[in-house]
């Protein structure tokens, strides 16, 4: 009975939603400890577009804006940036408030999980998919981080909601979501389409009673977009991205198998290009369904800033609860089953495409969503299999405190191991080395020159860092500057090559970069095995503190690195290892 009025009050959803704004905002200045370089791109040039209406150099989005320095590396969708700009020009452009966007699409993704499995299903169902969504790891992770994957399915959710709830000629409001989510994440352009017609057909055959006018408007305006956009795209700088749907490796692997095989009937029918990249496609695209990767320990994951040390994007208990879900689906309402099924296989189709650094985080976009929802009304479902009503308020509350669990196991990997496991993939030397250099600045240390394996991204991080990317002169000089592949800011030169030195030469050179003279002198070493991965060949702020030979870092507090004092600082992140 208490349970039952609790579901009917407002409380729960309010209680939802503090909880998800809790675990998306805690330790957010020091948790991921820094911002890779997809990250940096799109917030330093929401910034740019804010106060010069022009991209920075070195990133093209889509087909909109003109482009100028090096784009390696820099090739984004038309407005993932724009949806940053009015974050920025309300709350401020720091470190880390430029992730409120992100945080705001992941609560967006809460709130519609809510909307859609309440209108399907029911409230306390609803209910039930935003708790979920809520202590979601892949929700979680997503929000804490600068990648524009979130928006998309935001967008896709929102519009998936608008085409099953609304009434005839409502539906159109879908359009535009179907177009932010194509506009928004540049793998997510690949499914826009299927995911758009497979919901509106699905829709109709849910509502068969339902207009089928409005719904035919919907596909030709998406149709037409389509039209005349991709061949734009293709065009642009940006349609260089259209080669990675092909694998230039194929016809090279179907070599070594036949050179590697003995002579036997019917081998060029099984071994040809097409086979193997049907097999190649086919084994990127199922990878994602992987059930060590969905519910145990996320591997594999090509990209360190994608992956959470040891833990997967959903909990272990969500796989049994998903397959009640499919069940429930299956007895009673089995178009509700065919509908979800047909979003698991859309979100199969990047990977598909694209095997060029397969990942499965980020390119399947409502993968993680659409499974927690299944898992949701398999909780529904599961609770309503018992009759009684204290069995079934005890089931409520044996899988909370289940959940409960794996979220404090999810805390333990991403607040605890994640900042140590994954440092370098989230750039945190480029974060300490900033740090450095405006404290070497502050104390009038003298010049330095900053050699770095990616100089663009490094200065890029150096600038939001120290918040001297703030106002419309300063970003218009550094623009200017920056398009000429020059990285200099200040007193600072940020180079991609060893230059010669002298003894006196303040030299921060990063330890992947060869330089023909010895290099000696403090290091900015990895907190994780200790290696070297910066060299300080002049090192006159911390030569009085560094005293370890291992950098040791056990308090979450000194991962507010920008805060720290010089001392605290010093002798927590250099050591005196001789590289």
């Amino acid at each position: 009975m208490i349970l039952s009025k609790l579901f009917n009050s407002k409380i729960p959803i309010f209680a939802i939603f503090f909880l998800g704004i809790l675990l998306r905002t805690i330790f957010l200045i020091q948790v991921p400890p820094s911002m890779a370089n997809d990250e940096i791109n799109i917030i330093i040039n929401a910034q740019s577009l804010l106060h010069t209406g022009q991209n920075i150099p070195g990133v093209v989005t889509g087909i909109l804006g003109k482009t100028s320095g090096n784009l390696g590396g820099g090739i984004h969708s038309e407005i993932s940036s724009w949806l940053i700009v009015p974050f920025i020009a309300i709350f401020g452009f720091s470190w880390p408030i430029v992730k409120l966007p992100f945080i705001f699409a992941s609560l967006g993704v809460v709130c519609v999980s809510y909307l859609l499995v309440k209108r399907l299903i029911g409230r306390e169902a609803g209910l039930i998919a935003a708790f979920l969504a809520a202590i979601n790891p892949w929700s979680i992770f997503f929000a804490r981080s600068g990648y524009e994957s979130i928006f998309s399915a935001f967008f896709y959710l929102l519009a998936i909601y608008i085409v099953f709830s609304f009434k005839g000629w409502k539906i159109l409001w879908a359009t535009p979501l179907f177009l932010a989510g194509l506009l928004s994440y540049f793998s997510a352009k690949t499914i826009m389409l299927p995911l758009a017609l497979f919901t509106l057909a699905s829709a109709r055959f849910i509502s068969p009673k339902s207009s089928v006018k409005p719904a035919l408007l919907v596909s030709l305006l998406l149709l037409t977009f389509l039209t005349i956009y991709l061949p734009l795209l293709s065009k642009s700088p940006a349609g260089v991205r259209f080669r990675e749907l092909n694998d230039q490796n194929i016809q090279g692997v179907v070599n070594l198998k036949r050179t590697q095989s003995l002579d036997f009937p019917l081998v060029e029918i099984y071994e040809n290009k097409y086979v193997e990249e049907i097999r190649h496609r086919t084994r990127a695209a199922l990878g994602a369904l992987s059930a060590n990767f969905l519910f145990q320990d996320g591997q594999p994951e090509s990209i360190p800033s994608l992956a959470i040390s040891d833990h997967a994007p959903l909990y272990l208990i969500d796989l049994p609860l998903i397959v009640f879900g499919l069940v429930f689906l299956a007895r009673t309402n089995p178009g509700l089953l065919f509908t979800f099924l047909g979003f698991l296989v859309i979100t199969l189709i990047p990977n598909f495409l694209n095997l060029q650094g397969t990942t499965y985080m980020i390119r399947t976009v409502i993968l993680f969503p659409i499974l927690t929802l299944i898992s949701a009304i398999g909780i529904y479902y599961l609770k309503n299999s018992f009759s009684l009503l204290s069995q079934r308020n005890l089931t409520y509350v044996a899988i909370f405190a289940v959940y409960l669990l794996f979220v404090g196991n999810f805390a333990i990997q991403y607040f605890s191991r994640l900042p140590i496991d994954r440092n370098e993939g989230w750039f945190l030397p480029d974060r300490v080395v900033a740090k450095y250099i405006k404290s070497s600045f502050d104390k009038n240390l003298g010049d330095i020159t900053l050699v770095s394996a990616t100089p663009k991204q490094t200065a890029y991080r150096y600038l939001l860092f120290n918040k001297l990317y703030n106002d419309t002169q300063s970003i218009k000089t550094t623009n200017a500057r920056f398009s000429q592949e020059d990285y200099s800011i200040g007193n600072l030169n940020i180079a991609g090559d060893c230059p010669d030195f002298t003894e006196n030469t303040n030299l921060i050179v990063d330890t992947r970069i060869p330089c023909s003279q010895e290099l000696r002198g403090s290091s900015i070493a990895s907190i994780k095995d200790g290696r070297a991965l910066y060299v300080i060949t002049s090192d006159e702020l911390c030569r009085n503190y560094v005293s370890r030979h291992y950098p040791l870092i056990k308090d979450i507090d000194y991962l507010d690195i920008e805060n720290l004092s010089i001392e605290d600082f010093c002798q927590n992140f250099l050591t005196d290892i001789k590289y």
